[in-house]
């Protein structure tokens, strides 16, 4: 918030730019965890993990919920399931 926020009382919210969704969504598809844990992993894990702020990781998962109603993340999970076992 900037002094001139506090002064006309108006509260600014943070919107995560697209290229940082996409960035964190590359980081997470080439990291050891994979997507998976930047799905279900906990919030401040994963923006921990990643260095970035829990709203870009929010703002992926939300893309990767539309993604996932294309069937495109169900068959990369479940690949990367096969994987690891």
């Amino acid at each position: 918030m900037t002094d001139s926020d506090r002064t006309n009382l108006t509260l600014t919210t943070y919107r995560p730019s697209r290229g940082e969704i996409d960035a964190l969504l590359e980081r997470a598809s080439n990291h050891r965890f994979g997507k998976r844990f930047l799905v279900d992993g906990a919030l401040d894990a994963v923006a921990a993990t990643f260095g970035v702020h829990a709203f870009v990781v929010d703002a992926a998962r939300q893309t990767l919920t539309v993604s996932a109603k294309s069937g495109d993340l169900k068959r990369e999970l479940v690949a990367t399931a096969a994987q690891a076992t």
